[in-house]
């Protein structure tokens, strides 16, 4: 995954000034919007990456994050003016969007202090620079402070591995396992939207583990994958809920699985007859 740098000139393009209320409107319902946006002359753009949007102009600073939802593509250029009839373009799930109307802009990677002085530039000319890893690590630290959010990352879930075969016991082992691949974009967007809590019991990673478990949640599909992927529909906010490791392999203790409403009933159940209040 690569992390790149949009650029918004508010004075070359003014439109979304108006839009941008549209667009909050819609992250604030569904998680995330989708918007296209322009990627300078970068091609290397590609489905997954994270991306970053810096407003440019007066009071300049970060204002959205998102995920690339597309690859990069050619279409009518944004501004009217230019030599250029056509411009670079990529579309964008938006997952956090300030209003500068209002909020102030993320403006600490300007300041080049620390780690954000190793990029020469964080006013470029040009929509779609690249983001050296090391650099993208921090901000996306510092992002999620300034958001009062979970921070975002890549997570690789062992519980989403499926054994098919294995030998007998005593013996060299061999397995044979198929990796289901998991959308990173819809995972992350999920995370936001609810929060790196448990919907089942409340578990939160970062109260229990400090530091090291903040952010740290597992995303579970509330339909069976078949029927997702036949679909190819999958809505972050109306299809995935983070849950803990144990409400996660519990609701697939049974085939239907079970609803993050009955794994509750359960747990309220048993502590009704231990005494104990779990919820």
């Amino acid at each position: 995954m690569a992390t790149y740098l949009l650029t918004w000139k508010p004075k070359l393009y003014d439109p979304w000034i108006e839009n941008i209320h549209d667009s909050i409107a819609e992250l604030s319902e569904n998680g995330f919007c989708k918007y296209s946006w322009s990627t300078g002359s970068n091609k290397s753009v590609k489905p997954n990456d994270r991306v970053f949007m810096m407003k440019l102009g007066e009071n300049p600073g970060i204002i959205a994050s998102g995920w690339a939802v597309s690859k990069v593509y050619t279409d009518r250029h944004w501004n009217r003016n230019a030599i250029s009839k056509t411009a670079k373009y990529v579309d964008v799930h938006f997952d956090a969007i300030l209003n500068p109307e209002i909020d102030k802009p993320f403006s600490k990677p300007l300041l080049r202090e620390g780690v954000f002085q190793k990029q020469k530039t964080w006013t470029p000319q040009s929509s779609g620079m690249n983001i050296f890893d090391d650099i993208a690590e921090q901000l996306e630290r510092d992002w999620a402070k300034y958001l009062k959010q979970p921070p975002v990352r890549q997570i690789s879930y062992t519980d989403e591995i499926d054994t098919e075969k294995t030998y007998q016991e005593g013996a060299p082992k061999k397995i044979t396992t198929t990796v289901y691949e998991r959308n990173p974009v819809a995972r992350a967007i999920c995370i936001r939207f609810y929060g790196a809590v448990c919907s089942v019991c409340n578990f939160d990673f970062s109260k229990q583990y400090g530091e090291l478990g903040k952010g740290f949640i597992h995303v579970h599909h509330l339909q069976p994958r078949a029927a997702i992927e036949k679909s190819n529909k999958l809505n972050p906010t109306r299809d995935l809920r983070p849950v803990c490791a144990n409400c996660h392999a519990m609701l697939h203790q049974r085939k239907p699985i079970y609803s993050i409403e009955e794994l509750k009933a359960i747990i309220k159940k048993d502590a009704k007859y231990t005494g104990e209040e779990s919820l």
